[in-house]
Order: structure tokens, then sequence, then C-alpha cells
């Protein structure tokens, strides 16, 4: 196992079942605000947008054995899905919980591709994990960032 991906997970673990105490009653709803505000930029087409949901700092692994580090790389990442057509992205909480700074969610993706020449438009989707922090300004920010695909 990877050392990025076991730090996700023991993160993940650590968290456990109970919900965060600062956010209390309001852990689903900040989940769900932060899913809106990334779907929002993704299928606006605004990597710039998405990259700023994310802290200085973030780790993203996009399920291909790699880790991208901070805003920069994100962003980059991110405008290849927007230029590569990229859309229609949804998310389902599966589960979210947490303390009172750290929130984690795992979740359902869902998002389509660009037409084919043939006219059919790809489907894809798998499941995602992210580590949301509450920032000194009270904003949450993914701070960790997994998902896989299903083919």
């Amino acid at each position: 196992m990877n050392k990025f991906f076991a730090t996700a997970l023991t993160a993940t673990l650590a968290l456990g079942p109970t919900h965060a105490a600062h956010a209390g009653d309001d852990t689903r709803a900040i989940v769900e605000a932060a899913n809106a505000a990334w779907n929002q930029a993704l299928n606006s087409g605004n990597p710039q947008a998405l990259a700023a949901l994310y802290t200085e700092d973030a780790i993203l692994s996009p399920g291909n054995g790699k880790a991208l580090v901070g805003r920069a790389e994100i962003e980059a990442l991110f405008r290849g899905f927007v230029e590569a057509g990229v859309h229609n992205h949804t998310l389902e909480i599966i589960e979210v919980g947490g303390t009172d700074t750290l929130i984690y969610q795992v979740a359902r993706w869902s998002a389509q591709g660009a037409a084919t020449a043939d006219g059919k438009t790809p489907s894809f989707g798998g499941v995602t994990t992210s580590v949301l922090e509450e920032g000194q300004d009270g904003a949450w920010r993914a701070r960790s960032h997994v998902w896989n695909a299903v083919q």
C-alpha cells in the first residue's frame, strides 16, 4: 500500500463514524454544500474554482497511482478534464463523519464525457473519499481527495 493511500485511509478511519462536534448536525449539510460547489465548478468548466475548493497543500489521487500536491497541480488535472469535455458530474453521499475541524465523506460519483465520433456520450463513475478541513476563515476545503473509476 503506498504511503499516500495509507495516510488517507488512516485519517479517514481515525475520524470514525461520529459526527463532527463543531459542525454537529450540520456535518451532512457542510458536505452537501461542498459537493454542490464542486459539481458547479466542474460542470461550468471552471478548473480555477475547483482548485480553490482544496487547501493550498491538498493531496489528490485520481485513481491512477499518482498523488498530486497543491492547487496548481490539482487545477492542471481539472483543466484537462474540462478540456476533454467532462460534464454532468454528480456526487451521492454514502457516509459522512468527522471531528470539530475535519470531516470525511465517502460518496459515489458519476460524470459524462464528450460525445464520441459515433455520437455516443461515455459515462464514468466510481467511489470517492475526501477529507475536508475547516480553515481559519471558517471555509471547508478538501485536504485529501481520492477516487476510483469503474470501467
